[in-house]
């Protein structure tokens, strides 16, 4: 049966007791009965998840035997080879000290780069800092071979683009 309802202007709804909801759309208990079997499915399945990743656990922990108490009491000076840090220059420091081996190297680096030195004395070779070279270089210049391009093809060259396969061609500057 139809419930009546008040109009806030207050008209009443005629009588119409046939009138109702329809009962048979929605099924209310299997719905409900779906919506707690999907929750017990899920709650099944986290809790099958954990036994298999325990199971799993348990087997790789027999595999894989701990060491004994006595090896960790035996330390070994130094890692097996091979070593890709090494425990210092003039063996002077103790080994995992990277930020130190780093500025060690980058004093080296410096020496190199801003002094003189001998590289090969039999042949008169010398070492000179980087920025008189570069000082030197500049100031001399460096030689250039002339370009071939723009001989060929009456001073054309050939550029690739999206669609020609290389066959365009653009006229060169000189």
């Amino acid at each position: 049966m139809a419930e009546h309802t008040n109009d806030p202007h207050g008209h009443q709804p005629e009588e119409n007791p046939q009138v109702s909801h329809e009962r048979r759309d929605v099924n209310v208990f299997q719905v409900t009965a779906f919506g707690i079997g999907l929750l017990i499915s899920c709650i099944v399945v986290v809790f099958a998840m954990w036994a298999m990743f325990d199971f799993l656990y348990h087997r790789e922990d027999l595999k894989n035997a701990q060491n004994p108490p006595a090896m960790y009491g035996q330390k070994s000076i130094l890692p097996p080879e091979p070593r890709l840090q090494g425990i210092g220059s003039n063996l002077k420091l103790p080994p995992q000290q990277p930020h130190v081996e780093l500025e060690e190297l980058r004093a080296d680096e410096s020496a190199i780069l801003n002094n003189y030195a001998w590289v090969d004395p039999t042949k008169g070779i010398v070492r000179i800092p980087i920025d008189q070279a570069i000082d030197i270089v500049a100031a001399k210049g460096l030689k250039s071979n002339p370009s071939p391009a723009g001989t060929d093809n009456d001073g054309y060259r050939t550029i690739p683009s999206d669609a020609s396969s290389g066959r365009t061609l653009e006229k060169i500057s000189q």
